[in-house]
């Protein structure tokens, strides 16, 4: 009987720390992006236990789409549309096995469009990610943090129903939230944190 309770309290303690970890990464990502919806905090959970969200079979059509997003950031920063912003590199989820590096290093030439193309490519190819199994089971963790300590989240119990019901229905990627991509004009994309820390930080900082 003594080791049960010691075990239920082992795993109360372990379910608490986890809680804890989620908590302070969804804080984190309020502090760094205000905006942010239900949806954005989704993305970044996701984004850090399945990586990129697809394989690179060709790395010229990723060069292509590339371009034109450079492109396409150019002509938004010299309209004045928006400027750079404040945070260059952000950590995603509470693992933080990814980061988003924003492609204005690149406008500023801070690191090379080469470089950055092939860290995202190996970082896509080679990603570590959970099952689709696992994953459902995380989001159901994180939900259940959201509806506990973050009701303040503008429309959050109508954006965590309509997300349950696509993540029950295999739909696990999501897009930004439009209020996310009105505030902050997203143009990034996703490193391997080993990848990042060994080749592109210190350029970057």
């Amino acid at each position: 009987m003594r080791r049960l309770f010691f075990t239920i309290l082992l795993l109360a303690s372990l379910s608490g720390c986890r809680d804890r970890a989620v908590g302070t990464a969804i804080r984190r990502q309020l502090d760094a992006y205000p905006a942010s919806r239900v949806q954005d905090i989704y993305k970044s959970f996701c984004q850090d236990y399945l990586g990129p969200e697809h394989l690179i079979p060709n790395p010229q059509a990723a060069r292509d789409y590339l371009d034109e997003e450079l492109a396409s950031y150019r002509e938004d920063l010299d309209s004045l549309r928006y400027g750079i912003p404040d945070v260059r590199y952000y950590p995603v989820g509470d693992r933080g096995n990814y980061v988003r590096v924003d492609l204005s290093v690149i406008l500023d030439g801070l690191v090379g469009e080469d470089e950055l193309l092939d860290a995202f490519v190996r970082s896509a190819n080679a990603g570590k990610t959970v099952s689709p199994e696992a994953w459902k089971a995380k989001w159901g963790q994180i939900a259940k943090v959201i509806r506990r300590d973050f009701p303040e989240l503008p429309q959050a119990a109508e954006d965590l129903a309509r997300i349950d019901s696509l993540v029950a229905a295999g739909n696990l990627i999501l897009h930004h939230s439009e209020t996310f991509g009105q505030e902050y004009h997203p143009h990034y994309r996703i490193i391997a944190k080993d990848i990042f820390e060994q080749e592109l930080k210190a350029k970057t900082e």
